[in-house]
């Protein structure tokens, strides 16, 4: 049930192809690096200094980590709740990892993730950069403190924050709101909830499916709508040295979907992209 660190390197402790049934199993790594416990169908792993953690094909009811400056690596675990710690290494997510997620990554520790699935996920870096592929949930909330969120195709009602990086979203699928401080924002939205969007002391660009409908509330201090993009009633107001600029696309109805956009020191760009551009494939 437990393979010691020799074989996928020192310090570590390897966990897999486990189906937590057992009253309370205990195991250390031969390095004593790694403690792991079991009670009941709960999993708790422990690891001190360089200590790695890999955990796959387990299902449990609940599973914690906590590392220091090791690398935590889960692959396709399901979990009702999976909580993840790390004071500065790395947390890796392989295939597709189930449960109501919390990942916590102080210092320049990392997040990088295949696919998370589940009601509820929350993650959070400081200064390290915090990446995910693909996002399946009900709600999710990601945040980071100075390194950059990027996403591939997220789906659900999805909140990201940062103060200091950049925020990019290759599709969106949902409502989403995305705020920082000083970075950049790119998203592309697909399929539309409702869309917030604001960067302080940044840009912001919005890209959007053709056929979307959508009202549309863009003020920046410069606003750039694509002459392609289809807007219908469009006013545009002048206020506190910025611009805001209103409107229907493509014959939307004023109450439902919407997109606001708002770049006060910034420049908010508006334009049209297909579905194909939105992957991004290289020649």
């Amino acid at each position: 049930m437990f393979v010691p660190c020799s074989g996928w390197g020192l310090g570590c402790l390897r966990l897999c192809l486990l189906r937590v049934w057992a009253s309370e199993v205990a195991g250390r790594c031969a390095c004593g690096a790694c403690q792991a416990r079991l009670y009941g169908s709960d999993l708790n792993i422990k690891s001190s200094g360089s200590g790695c953690v890999k955990v796959q094909n387990i299902e449990c009811d609940n599973c914690k980590i906590e590392t220091e400056q090791g690398t935590s690596i889960l692959q396709s675990v399901k979990s009702q709740k999976l909580h993840i710690q790390t004071k500065g290494g790395k947390v890796i997510c392989l295939g597709t990892v189930y449960g109501n997620i919390d990942i916590h990554a102080s210092d320049k520790s990392t997040v990088t993730v295949d696919k998370l699935q589940g009601s509820s996920v929350n993650v959070s870096t400081e200064d390290g950069l915090l990446k995910a592929k693909c996002l399946y949930t009900e709600s999710s909330f990601l945040s980071s403190a100075a390194g950059d969120i990027t996403l591939g195709s997220v789906h659900g009602n999805i909140t990201l924050q940062s103060k200091m990086g950049n925020i990019t979203v290759d599709s969106s699928s949902g409502c989403l709101s995305a705020s920082t401080y000083q970075g950049a924002i790119d998203v592309y939205v697909s399929q539309l909830g409702t869309v917030e969007l604001k960067s302080h002391k940044g840009s912001v660009l919005v890209k959007v499916a053709s056929s979307l409908q959508a009202y549309l509330q863009l003020s920046g201090k410069e606003i750039d709508v694509n002459s392609e993009v289809h807007v219908e009633e469009m006013d545009e107001a002048h206020k506190d040295d910025g611009v805001i600029i209103t409107g229907l696309l493509n014959q939307a109805s004023k109450h439902e979907k919407w997109i606001k956009a708002d770049a006060p020191k910034g420049t908010v760009s508006f334009r049209s992209q297909s579905w194909f551009q939105s992957l991004k494939l290289q020649d």
